[in-house]
């Protein structure tokens, strides 16, 4: 596939003591390559949205700041052209974030640690957008789309609908007992991060599901533990053997299944019995997703229709045990989704 990415600007991504263009800039980082990331978002969210084709021979790509006051960018718009002679498709999208969110968080962790920042101070973060002399090139995306088999949720073992809702153009199916192994894995493992392989796949349905608008829908279907995903308070590793162990299995079972992310834990204590309404506890929430999180999952799920789902503590939540939340790509980042449990 072709793609071709029209920009005129250049973006930096600055931290400064105050709000306000007049003092120097604590650190400056030239991000213009970063926004490319965001043509690939665009382009999955298509495809899932059941909006985009796949197989378009080539994809235009125009990407516009949206100011708050120039330079101050607000926005980054992005939007797709497909197809021709009548037959154009288009899809945009506007992000709030990019890659240049994680890197203003790599250089404020960096500024404090070498005490350019006092810990507790404020920066103030500003993504620049200046025009640049003509069209300025890009180095786009491999744009792929991601494996989607054309079925029912039957033929996986469906059953029925239990709780839980959709967001309307990215529905995510949860079996139950996978979500239930999840929760359980991280009581077990404590304030130790764990993980496990999950299987599943992206379904295209007949008709869209009640309360969505896409046929195709995201279905985990097994979360299967393994050791080999280690981790300790506030750290993990994935294992790309027990990755590969997992897609052996899912071979196995036969029904068109494959790895689609990692499960892991953000650690949970059952010693002050108020893990969930506890807000000075150290351990991460699992609304949260951290660098680390961020690193480990894009160096071997690189692809924007995954999702990370992560079992941990959640201040405000009912009850006394963790919470699962599904995380997916959403506006240039990593957010939790409304997804629904299901019975096999």
């Amino acid at each position: 596939m072709q793609v071709v990415i029209e920009n005129s600007h250049r973006f930096s991504s600055e931290l400064r003591r105050k709000a306000d263009l007049d003092d120097v800039p604590l650190s400056t980082d030239d991000v213009t390559q970063s926004v490319a990331d965001l043509v690939d978002d665009t382009y999955i969210d298509g495809v899932l949205s059941d909006v985009l084709p796949i197989g378009s021979a080539e994809i235009t790509a125009t990407i516009e700041p949206v100011f708050k006051t120039p330079p101050l960018v607000d926005e980054i718009d992005v939007r797709l052209r497909t197809g021709g002679n009548g037959s154009a498709v288009e899809h945009h999208k506007r992000f709030k974030s990019g890659r240049w969110s994680r890197t203003r968080q790599q250089r404020l962790l960096q500024l404090r640690q070498e005490g350019t920042l006092a810990e507790g101070e404020t920066a103030f973060h500003m993504l620049i957008g200046l025009p640049a002399a003509g069209d300025h090139p890009l180095q786009p995306p491999a744009l792929q789309p991601p494996p989607i088999i054309d079925g029912t949720l039957e033929q996986f073992g469906f059953r029925e609908f239990g709780e839980g809702g959709f967001v309307p153009d990215r529905p995510v199916l949860v079996n139950n007992r996978m979500a239930e192994d999840a929760v359980n894995a991280c009581l077990a493992a404590g304030a130790r991060e764990t993980g496990g392989t999950a299987l599943g796949a992206l379904v295209r349905l007949k008709e869209p599901l009640a309360n969505t608008t896409t046929r195709i829908v995201t279905l985990l279907t097994t979360c299967l533990e393994d050791q080999r995903h280690s981790g300790k308070l506030n750290e993990w590793s994935i294992s790309p053997e027990a990755i590969a162990a997992g897609q052996e299995i899912a071979d196995m079972r036969g029904m068109g299944e494959s790895v689609m992310t990692i499960v892991h834990t953000h650690g949970f204590s059952t010693e002050c019995g108020n893990c969930n309404q506890n807000a000075s506890c150290p351990l991460a929430e699992c609304t949260h997703v951290s660098l680390l999180d961020y690193q480990v999952m894009e160096t071997l799920f690189p692809g924007k229709s995954t999702l990370m789902p992560i079992a941990g503590r959640k201040l405000g939540a009912p009850g006394k045990r963790p919470v699962l939340e599904i995380h997916a790509w959403r506006g240039g980042e990593m957010r939790p989704v409304r997804w629904k449990r299901y019975q096999d």
